[in-house]
């Protein structure tokens, strides 16, 4: 889920360098004192025709599922918000009380290495690289605009923009997908998983993943799937400029959530990305994105919780945009032949 998403080598110029940095994300446009829906950024009527559209995707709304096994082995799947921000921190009773019962905590990516070769593992960052063979990337079908912007970005947190045709589209990716208004926040908050780990881990409660760290860099650089890296980066890449920096629009995508308004906060950041790439190019890159980072993970993520799920006890984190939809976990889950159900959490729609 993602609401913060021609040239090649000789446009770096654009980046502008540190000077050039992305000043439109300060401490003052990040600061959301309360998550609500604001019709600056959300008008009515756009809002009620997402509404409309929301209200056709299967399992749209909600934010935490009770996962019952064949055998009658009881779990639970939590749609997570990838941002360390109070309001997303602060989470609801219900869940506390699930989390506190919990046998294993299963996050998207397994935190704790089980030896030291695990932990090398993790730490290594060859896939962040193109091979010493490989040409330049040549990425200058992204528009101008958009290169500029990661450019920005990556001198916001320590990059050198020159690095940048030397990189995989997955190593760029790994750069893109956090939150510029976190980088006021992760010296003293955690992201809502993160949280979510730690109080299990402060319990006692296993945690664990349901992909190794190195998984989405490695895969996304597998040659069959370089279409869907290089949507991807275009994707999130194309959420770092000013317009979404906006606190009007950080406050609405933070009510939408906590009122577990799941597809339509999807429905609203593909309307907002169609305003920047074009209703054609956003549709193309939302849908080849999605192949992998959804649709295909999804799929991963059943294939590995089901000896989790099946023994009982489990709680899946994962972030919110993976739930809803034909294809979304809570169907996934359904066709594997668990039941699951909505768990109503207050403040929440219907």
């Amino acid at each position: 889920m993602a609401m913060w998403m021609r040239a090649a080598l000789t446009g770096l110029a654009l980046c502008g360098g540190p000077a050039g940095a992305q000043d439109w994300f300060t401490p003052e446009t990040c600061r959301v004192e309360r998550a609500e829906v604001r019709a600056q950024a959300y008008p009515p009527d756009l809002e009620a025709r997402l509404a409309a559209e929301a209200a056709k995707v299967p399992n749209g709304v909600g934010r935490l599922w009770k996962i019952t096994s064949a055998e009658g082995a009881v779990s639970h799947l939590w749609g997570t918000y990838h941002t360390p921000h109070p309001a997303l921190l602060d989470l609801p009773a219900a869940f506390r009380a699930v989390l506190a019962e919990a046998r294993v905590v299963a996050l998207e990516f397994d935190p704790t290495p089980d030896s030291r070769d695990d932990a090398r593992e993790a730490y290594a960052v060859d896939w962040m690289w193109q091979p010493d063979w490989a040409p330049p990337q040549d990425r200058s079908e992204i528009p101008p605009e958009v290169l500029d912007w990661i450019g920005r970005r990556m001198s916001d947190i320590g990059w050198d923009a020159g690095y940048l045709p030397q990189m995989s589209d997955a190593g760029l990716l790994s750069l893109l997908l956090t939150d510029p208004c976190g980088d006021y926040l992760a010296g003293v908050l955690p992201g809502q998983d993160y949280l979510i780990a730690q109080q299990a881990a402060l319990a006692g409660i296993e945690v664990t993943g349901l992909q190794e760290p190195e998984d989405l860099g490695r895969q996304l650089n597998d040659p069959l799937r370089a279409a869907q890296a290089r949507a991807a980066v275009i994707l999130y890449a194309a959420y770092l400029g000013p317009e979404g920096a906006l606190p009007d629009a950080r406050a609405t995508a933070f009510a939408l959530y906590l009122q577990g308004r799941l597809a339509e906060l999807d429905l609203w950041a593909a309307d907002w990305l169609a305003a920047v790439l074009g209703p054609a190019e956003a549709a193309r890159v939302l849908r080849v994105t999605e192949d992998y980072i959804l649709v295909e993970r999804n799929g991963f993520f059943v294939l590995a919780a089901r000896p989790l799920l099946d023994s009982g006890g489990a709680v899946l984190a994962v972030g919110a945009a993976h739930l809803p939809g034909e294809l979304g976990m809570v169907e996934m889950l359904r066709d594997a032949g668990y039941r699951v159900e909505r768990v109503l959490l207050p403040g929440e729609v219907p």
